[in-house]
C-alpha cells in the first residue's frame, strides 16, 4: 500500500468513526430526553380540574390589579398605603390561608406565610426539607398619558377571555397562583407532608432590598434552609424558538446572570468653552473610553444550562439539528456564531455591557469639570465582577478614567446553577406533562436579576419559573403597554400549581 492510499484509508476510518459517534450521541439523546408520560396523574389532573374556578380566580386577580403598587426609583413617589392596602385585600380575598397559615408582616414590603406540614407537626421525615415559593406584588409605572393602552393599565378588565392590567404577567399572577391553590386545597382539608412557606415581597423592580433582602436575612437568622426555591424568571415559550416549529418550551431557570452597574469618570479642566484645551473636554475623552469598551465585546461561550437545554431539544427538532445540538462538543462554534447574530440569543453566551446614562455639562459655553457615564452589567456564569472591572481598566486605555460601582443597585456576582437532576426540576417537569402536555421543560438561563439571589445561600435549587404560555407578542408587554393575559392562560397556571403542591 502506498503511502497516499495508507493516509487516504486513515483519513476514511477517521471520518466514519466520527460519523458514528455523531450519530451514537444523537440516538442516545434522543431516547433520554424524550417527553415523561402524563398516564400515572390522570386522576390528580381529573381532581385538579373539578376543583378550579377560573372566572373567580381571574376576578380575584383583577382585585389585585386594581391596586396600582408602583415601584419608583424615586422612592419618595411611592405610596405605602397602596401597599398597606394590598396586603390587607390579599385577607379578604384569601380568607382560609389567613385563618390556617401563620402571616408575618414585615416592614412595608414584606410578608411571609407559613403553611406547617403533617410530618413537621408529628415530628416524623426530619430530613424532609420545607420548600419556599417566591413572587413580588410592586409593578413598574405605567403611565397611561401618550400611551397605546387598549385598557386602563390599573383598571383590572376582564373582556373576551383577556384579564387586562399592569401585574398580570409580572408577577401578581404568580402570587394569585399560589393563594388560590392554598385556598383551594384548604377548602378540601388537605395538609402538605412538609412545611411550605411563602415569601411576598414588594419592591422587586427597584432592587428588593427592603422586601426580599430583608425576608432572605430573616430566614438566615432561623437558621433554616430549603429544599427549593421558586420564583419568577422563565415561562412556557411558543413561537420563540423557530426550530422547534411551535411545539411550547417550559424555560425553567436554574441560573441567573450576575449584575453590575459602573461609573466611569472622565476628568476635565473647566472654562470658558472658547478656549478648549488640544485634548478636547471631559466629554471627549469619556467618548473615546466608551468607544474602546464598545468594540471590545466580552468573548462569547455556551454555559452548561445552554448546552443541557439545546441537548434537551434532541428528540424535538430535525435530524440535522438534532446532530448538531447532540454534539456540542464539536459544535459549539457553529451554536456561538448563529447565537451571535440575534440579540436574545447572544445575551445568553455572553457577559453584556450596555452604556444606559451620560451625564456632562451644565451650559454650552462652559467647558465641563468632568463627565460621568453609567455602564450595566450581566454577568455571565463563570465571569466575576473583579474580572470586569479588571477587563474594563485594560480597554479603556486611560489611567485618567476612574471606574467604580455606581452603587444604585446591589451587584452581585452570578448565581450557581441548580442541577437539573434534582427534585425541583424534576417536579416541574413531571407536573407539566400533565397540565401542558406537549411542553419541552429545559434548564435555562435567567438574564434578568429576580429576588431569588438574595435566597441562594438557603438552598441548592432555585427554579425560576411562571406557569403562563407566552408567545414573543406577550413577552413585549412586560415593562410595555398592554400588558394581560388570557383566562385560558391562567386556568391551566393554576392546574400546574395544583398539581405541583399535591406531590410537594
Amino acid at each position: 500500500m502506498t503511502p497516499i492510499s495508507l493516509i487516504s484509508a486513515i483519513l476514511l476510518l477517521v471520518a466514519i468513526g466520527l460519523i458514528l459517534t455523531l450519530v451514537s450521541r444523537y440516538l442516545s439523546m434522543k431516547k433520554q430526553y424524550k417527553l415523561p408520560s402524563a398516564q400515572e396523574n390522570r386522576e390528580n389532573q381529573g381532581s385538579a380540574d373539578s376543583l378550579v374556578d377560573t372566572q373567580g380566580f381571574a376576578q380575584r386577580l383583577a382585585r389585585m390589579i386594581q391596586i396600582p403598587t408602583v415601584s419608583w426609583t424615586n422612592h419618595s413617589k411611592r405610596d405605602l398605603k397602596l401597599f398597606s392596602q394590598f396586603q390587607e385585600e390579599l385577607i379578604t380575598l384569601y380568607p382560609r390561608v389567613h385563618e390556617t397559615l401563620k402571616r408575618e408582616v414585615h416592614g412595608n414590603f414584606g410578608l411571609i406565610y407559613h403553611w406547617k406540614g403533617k410530618n413537621s407537626a408529628k415530628g416524623k421525615n426530619p430530613d424532609q426539607k420545607p420548600v419556599l415559593f417566591l413572587a413580588h406584588y410592586d409593578v413598574v409605572p405605567a403611565e397611561e398619558k401618550g400611551e397605546s393602552w387598549r385598557e386602563p393599565p390599573f383598571s383590572g378588565k376582564i373582556k373576551e377571555g383577556i384579564l387586562w392590567g399592569r401585574g398580570t404577567l409580572d408577577i401578581k399572577s404568580q402570587l394569585a397562583f399560589q393563594m388560590e391553590t392554598a385556598e383551594i386545597l384548604l377548602a378540601q382539608g388537605w395538609q402538605p407532608d412538609r412545611d411550605i412557606y411563602f415569601a411576598f415581597g414588594g419592591d422587586e423592580e427597584i432592587a428588593g432590598t427592603e422586601g426580599a433582602q430583608n425576608m432572605a436575612n430573616i430566614f438566615k437568622e432561623r437558621g433554616m434552609s430549603f429544599e427549593f426555591v421558586m420564583d419568577e424568571g422563565g415561562v412556557i415559550a411558543q413561537d420563540q424558538l423557530a426550530f422547534l416549529k411551535g411545539q411550547p418550551a417550559a424555560l425553567v431557570g436554574l441560573a441567573e446572570k450576575g449584575m453590575v452597574t459602573f461609573k466611569i469618570t472622565a476628568p476635565g479642566e473647566s472654562g470658558h468653552s472658547s478656549m478648549p484645551g488640544k485634548e478636547g473636554t471631559a466629554i471627549g475623552r469619556l467618548a473615546r473610553g466608551v468607544v474602546r469598551l464598545e468594540k471590545k465585546s466580552f468573548p462569547s461561550r455556551l454555559d452548561p444550562v445552554i448546552q443541557n437545554m439545546l441537548e434537551r431539544f434532541v428528540p424535538h427538532v430535525s435530524p440535522g439539528l438534532g446532530i448538531i445540538f447532540a454534539n456540542l462538543w464539536l459544535f459549539s462554534p457553529l451554536i456561538r456564531f448563529i447565537f451571535s447574530k440575534n440579540k436574545t440569543t447572544d445575551s445568553l453566551i455572553r457577559t453584556t455591557q450596555a452604556v444606559t446614562v451620560f451625564n456632562s455639562g451644565e451650559q454650552e459655553n462652559i467647558l465641563p469639570g468632568q463627565a460621568t457615564c453609567l455602564v450595566n452589567h450581566r454577568i455571565l456564569p463563570g465571569d466575576t465582577i473583579g474580572q470586569l472591572l479588571k477587563r474594563h481598566k485594560q480597554v479603556l486605555k486611560d489611567k485618567g478614567l476612574t471606574l467604580e460601582d455606581a452603587g444604585n443597585w446591589p451587584a452581585n456576582d452570578p448565581i450557581k446553577a441548580g442541577d437539573p437532576g434534582g427534585s425541583g426540576f424534576q417536579l416541574i417537569q413531571k407536573v407539566l406533562a400533565d397540565t401542558h402536555p406537549g411542553t419541552i421543560a429545559v434548564p435555562f438561563l435567567v438574564n434578568g436579576s429576580t429576588d431569588s439571589k438574595y435566597y441562594r445561600d438557603l438552598t441548592e435549587q432555585i427554579l425560576r419559573f411562571t406557569p403562563l404560555l407566552l408567545k414573543p407578542e406577550d413577552i413585549a408587554t412586560i415593562h410595555g403597554v398592554n400588558e394581560k393575559v388570557s383566562l385560558n392562560n391562567l386556568e391551566n397556571g393554576l392546574k400546574f400549581y395544583l398539581q405541583l403542591f399535591s406531590q410537594l
